[in-house]
């Protein structure tokens, strides 16, 4: 006889299991790749945010382009009882705007927000690297944020 824990798991794993689709399936995949064109990058951050999305949207010359303006600062974080900055908050947003080339309606116009942190202590070396570092993978994080809400569009209104 099953018992009462084996019910239990296969009553929970049918339940789990019905009405939900991954995100990412052959047919989000399949709609994504080549629509979607994107600004050029003018500065440091904004290369590193657009390799990033090429890399998961696979730019092309397509139906929409993606604009974008990414705003940084840095901020002093964590305090010592005398005063000195042990720590520093990088903020990162990002406007964007995602538009049909060929009736000019605007598809998507969204913000996404981050920030980061890295430690003041060290060695000039040190604390130079933690920066360069941290506005890098805020860029990589703020990239994957508005390919995933780009995704999510695709997917809510069939594009």
């Amino acid at each position: 006889m099953l018992s009462f824990k084996k019910i239990i798991l296969v009553t929970i794993f049918l339940f789990s299991s019905c009405g939900f689709s991954p995100l990412y399936n052959g047919q989000t995949s399949t709609k994504l790749p080549y629509k979607i064109s994107i600004q050029e990058p003018k500065t440091q951050n904004e290369f590193i945010f657009y390799s990033q999305l090429t890399n998961r949207l696979s730019e092309g010359t397509g139906k929409y382009i993606l604009n974008y303006t990414i705003d940084t600062s840095k901020e002093d974080s964590g305090l010592n009882f005398d005063g000195t900055v042990h720590r520093i908050k990088v903020s990162g947003s990002v406007s964007l705007k995602l538009i049909d080339i060929e009736t000019g309606v605007e598809v998507l116009s969204d913000k996404e927000e981050m920030y980061l942190s890295y430690s003041n202590n060290g060695s000039t070396a040190a604390v130079l690297n933690a920066d360069r570092i941290t506005s890098k993978q805020l860029m990589v994080l703020l990239a994957d944020k508005v390919a995933d809400r780009i995704s999510l569009t695709v997917i809510e209104k069939n594009l």
